[in-house]
């Protein structure tokens, strides 16, 4: 339920504009995307019958102009925009921004007074250390051929005023010292109540209003919702993971949201929907071009058979066409542009959910994120161990779930934790509602893993080589040192060729318990069940023939 702010319209003393009722439209619901957000605003105001215009603060976040919901018995006719309409930004204030803006004030006030304070307070110092300056310039000289009592009377006079002068000078500096604290103490509530003003992202300079002419049935209270669409706002999923392990393995998953918005508006006790639709994305469908092809003369040209590093450019396909009696080729740059888009939006194409918050939320323009707690979940797991030796020196503790709920498990940053400890942080990837997924808890110490390029029989560390020939031997190992047998995915790249001049003859002693992992070519699984104390080994052999002056490419 939208919660709607009234605030009575003021008629504006404009001769110009006599039915001119300038109102301030708070924000009262959003609705956030992964990528901007729909701001719902409300004008609330009392008409009398007949024809007005309204005039609300305005900020053009976007391309597409404002929507507006009209209640029955309003019609609304032209909206203009009228930049830098308001001299003075206070008139535009919210009823919370002038407060604060009068609070500054009085802190201000309150702290010039101190200020003036301090400076009497210096002053006194400064005139007391004046005059005990003066008294101690004072000698005897005067007193020449006085008798004894005179004299005696004279420097007890200096002595008692002395004294009287530094115990005034004391206080004098105690009491300055009491007025520049509270002084501070003073600098410290302004700066507080500029930072609240701040907060509250008041307008400042002139300010660009919207005229909404509307015609009005009958008098009385109207209340008009309006959308707008700003890029400047987001929201994400974070995840708190927890792996428990044993027999009947789960994972517990507390789902949170992050959101930041950088509207210069500050977001108030406002109702809160999340989308994962994206309203930037692309909306038409690509237009496919005509796809021509057509032989060319070579006249001291590369061919387009030709291999080549870069296409070529415009120009020299223009003057091929043309040696060809070919017509002129239709070049459209706008093909680039619309692959790019699809791109873009491929990870979420055909994914829409919503989320209604049941609680109001505040937010502050740049003021940092806003995290909160959206639902619980708890998966079936598989645990398995994973282990890369050509990289890693420990295996890898992986748990496999399904997402059994209606909804997409969008990507973003996951806290993990094993059996309530916590592991670290990683990246969860978008898992679709019934899809399954994997992560990692972390590494297993107990698993180790060992690579090395061995020594061949011509005494050349790790590989022979000729001018046209590399053989290459490699071993790699997982050693278990817990007390439980272990089942390892133990995954190793495989060199391969797609170049025919090129031959890679690879055997593996065991050979692989599967092939082209997850569709990457030449990724080999070895399945290896490693005991306690035991320690699995496999040795990998390549040789590599390639023809006479070229050079080849390997890291093993």
């Amino acid at each position: 339920m939208l919660r709607t702010l009234a605030i009575t319209a003021t008629l504006m003393s404009s001769a110009a504009y006599a039915d001119d009722f300038t109102v301030v439209a708070p924000v009262t619901f959003v609705t956030v995307y992964p990528e901007g957000a729909t701001v719902t605003r409300v004008i609330a105001a009392d008409l009398p019958q007949g024809k007005h215009r309204i005039l609300v603060p305005y900020k053009d976040n976007s391309d597409s102009p404002p929507r507006f919901h009209v209640p029955a018995g309003v019609t609304i006719g032209a909206m203009e925009v009228l930049q830098n309409y308001l001299t003075d930004p206070k008139a535009a204030f919210s009823p919370e921004q002038a407060a604060a803006f009068e609070r500054v004030e009085a802190a201000k006030e309150a702290l010039q007074a101190l200020e003036d304070v301090v400076v009497q307070g210096k002053a006194a110092v400064e005139a007391q250390g004046a005059k005990n300056a003066y008294l101690r310039t004072l000698t005897g000289a005067a007193l020449t051929g006085a008798d004894a009592e005179a004299m005696r009377a004279a420097s007890n006079m200096v002595a008692e005023e002395l004294d009287n002068a530094w115990r005034d000078q004391y206080a004098a500096s105690v009491t300055l010292r009491a007025d520049e604290k509270a002084r501070d103490e003073a600098r410290k509530v302004v700066q507080q109540a500029e930072q609240h003003l701040n907060r509250l992202a008041p307008p400042s300079g002139a300010v660009t209003m919207l005229a909404l002419s509307v015609e009005v049935e009958s008098a009385g209270q109207v209340e008009l919702f309006f959308d707008s669409l700003t890029d400047e706002a987001e929201w994400r999923a974070d995840y708190d993971l927890n792996l428990t392990r044993g027999n009947d393995a789960s994972i517990s998953m507390e789902r949170k949201v992050v959101i930041a918005q950088y509207t210069d508006e500050l977001w108030t006790n406002v109702d809160l929907t999340l989308s994962t639709a994206n309203p930037f994305a692309q909306v038409d469908p690509s237009n496919p071009h005509p796809s021509q092809a057509f032989l060319a003369s070579p006249k001291g040209k590369a061919g387009y058979g030709s291999v080549r590093t870069t296409a070529a450019p415009q120009a020299e396909y223009l003057e091929l066409s043309r040696a060809d009696g070919l017509g002129e080729p239709i070049i459209e740059e706008a093909v680039i542009e619309e692959a790019m888009i699809v791109v873009a939006n491929a990870a979420i194409d055909g994914l829409s959910v919503t989320y209604d918050y049941p609680e109001p939320i505040s937010l502050a323009s740049d003021s940092g994120e806003l995290i909160l707690a959206l639902d619980d979940f708890t998966f079936d797991a598989r645990e398995f161990n994973r282990a890369a030796p050509r990289f890693d020196k420990t295996a890898f503790l992986m748990a496999e779930f399904t997402n059994a709920t209606q909804e997409p498990f969008l990507p973003g940053q996951a806290s993990v934790s094993r059996d309530g400890v916590f592991v670290g942080r990683t990246h969860l990837p978008l898992v679709p509602a019934g899809d399954k997924a994997e992560v990692s808890f972390g590494t297993l110490e107990g698993l180790r893993l060992d690579y090395k390029l061995l020594d061949n029989d011509t005494g050349d560390r790790g590989f022979l080589t000729s001018s046209n020939t590399r053989v290459q031997q490699m071993e790699f190992t997982v050693e278990n040192l817990l007390a439980d047998a272990e089942d390892v995915q133990t995954i190793f790249a495989l060199p391969y060729s797609e170049q025919e001049d090129l031959t890679v003859s690879v055997s593996a002693r065991p050979s692989p318990d599967e092939r082209d992992f997850e569709q990457r070519r030449g990724v080999s699984v070895w399945n290896l069940e490693v005991g306690p104390g035991e320690k699995k080994t496999v040795r990998v052999n390549v040789e590599m023939d390639w023809p006479e002056g070229r050079q080849m490419h390997w890291q093993p």
